[in-house]
């Protein structure tokens, strides 16, 4: 098994036995828009198991709306959901969406959410970019 982002599943699951909560987690990657991350969990029967989370941040700027990026959230928060995952609101206003999986299914997880990261966030912000200078000629 590959770990995560040098991320040592062996060590979450031990630090989630013995801690006070009976969770453990790491960041793997965080942006102004969302928050990804890789945890261990002790389940009701004590077996620690992993699970991905990604938290989505509605409005990062507490000013102003930014409807185009709600959008993409949203197209995001759709696809999460057809993955699989949970969606729960937080207090905050984001929406933390979150999958248990097997260790052996984290990295190939882990890539495909960024790789909608990258799709829904990153190249439709550089094809509107483009249409826009595309307009001004």
């Amino acid at each position: 098994m590959k770990e995560t982002h040098l991320i040592d599943i062996k060590v979450l699951k031990s630090e989630a036995e013995t801690s006070e909560h009976g969770e453990s987690y790491r960041v793997l990657e965080r942006t102004r828009n969302y928050r990804i991350g890789v945890g261990a969990r002790l389940g009701p029967s004590g077996q620690a198991f992993c699970f991905l989370e990604v938290v989505v941040h509605l409005c990062p700027s507490t000013s102003e709306v930014d409807t185009a990026l709600l959008e993409k959230s949203l197209t995001f928060l759709k696809e999460l959901q057809a993955r699989g995952y949970s969606l729960s609101c937080e207090d905050d206003g984001s929406i933390s969406c979150e999958i248990s999986l097997t260790p052996d299914n984290l990295d190939t997880e882990y890539e495909a959410v960024k790789s909608t990261v990258m799709r829904i966030f990153l190249v439709q912000a550089a094809d509107d970019a483009l249409r826009y200078y595309a307009k001004e000629e």
